[in-house]
C-alpha cells in the first residue's frame, strides 16, 4: 500500500486516536480506494461523509463513509439478506414487499441509556407497520449484542452487518430495501419518522 503523507497521519493519530503508534496508517475513500492527502482535504468538509478511524492488528485505518447512500443491491446480496432475515426471524419473507432494517451496534448505556432504547419503544413507528402490511420491518443488533427486548433480533451469523453495515456508526442505522433491490441507507443517528416519509418518497 502507498503511505499517506506524515502530517496527515499525525492528524489522524493525535486528534482522532489520541495515542502514539508505530503501525502503518492508511486512509480510504467511501469507495474503499486508498487516497492521497490532497483527496482527503477535498473530502473532509463534505457533510455527507464521515471519517471513521480504527485500529486493526497491523495498521491504523481511516475511512470515509457516506452517511446517506442510495444504490442497488445485487441479486445475490438481495437474496442473501432475505434468506438471513427469514432464518433469524422465522418469518416468511415476501419478495414483493419493502424491507426496513434498523441496525444497532452495541454502545455504552451510561449515563442516559442506550440509543436503541428510544428506537424500539417508539409506539408511533411500530403502529405504522401494523397498519401497512406492504412493508416488513426488523430491529436487529450486531452479533453477540443481545438486547433485552425479544422483538429485537440478533445478527447471529454476522450476515446483515457484512452485507449492509460493514463499518460501525453509533446510535442507530437503517436501510430501506425495495423489492427490486434498490436501497436508501442512513448511517448514524436519525429521526424515526423520516423513515416513514422515505418509504414513500424513495423509488
Amino acid at each position: 500500500m502507498k503511505k499517506i503523507e506524515i502530517y496527515l497521519f499525525y492528524f489522524i493519530t493525535t486528534v482522532c486516536l489520541s495515542q502514539k503508534t508505530s503501525k502503518p496508517q492508511y486512509i480510504f475513500d467511501e469507495y474503499n480506494n486508498l487516497i492521497t492527502s490532497g483527496q482527503f482535504i477535498t473530502k473532509k468538509d463534505n457533510e455527507n461523509l464521515e471519517l471513521r478511524v480504527y485500529e486493526i492488528d497491523t495498521a491504523i485505518i481511516a475511512r470515509f463513509n457516506k452517511k446517506i447512500d442510495i444504490g442497488m443491491l445485487s441479486t445475490l446480496e438481495t437474496n442473501t439478506i432475505k434468506n438471513e432475515l427469514q432464518k433469524i426471524s422465522s418469518r416468511k419473507i415476501d419478495s414483493t414487499k419493502t424491507i426496513i432494517i434498523n441496525f444497532f451496534y452495541k454502545d455504552n448505556p451510561e449515563p442516559n441509556g442506550s440509543c436503541i432504547d428510544y428506537y424500539v419503544n417508539d409506539k408511533n413507528y411500530k403502529k405504522y407497520f401494523t397498519k401497512n402490511n406492504n412493508v416488513l420491518q426488523f430491529f436487529i443488533t450486531e452479533k453477540d449484542y443481545k438486547y433485552k427486548n425479544n422483538n429485537v433480533l440478533q445478527d447471529t451469523n454476522d450476515v446483515i452487518k457484512k452485507v449492509l453495515f460493514r463499518y460501525k456508526f453509533d446510535c442507530g442505522n437503517y436501510i430501506i430495501i425495495k423489492s427490486n433491490g434498490t436501497f436508501f441507507r442512513k448511517l448514524g443517528e436519525y429521526r424515526q419518522d423520516e423513515i416513514i416519509k422515505n418509504i414513500n418518497h424513495f423509488n
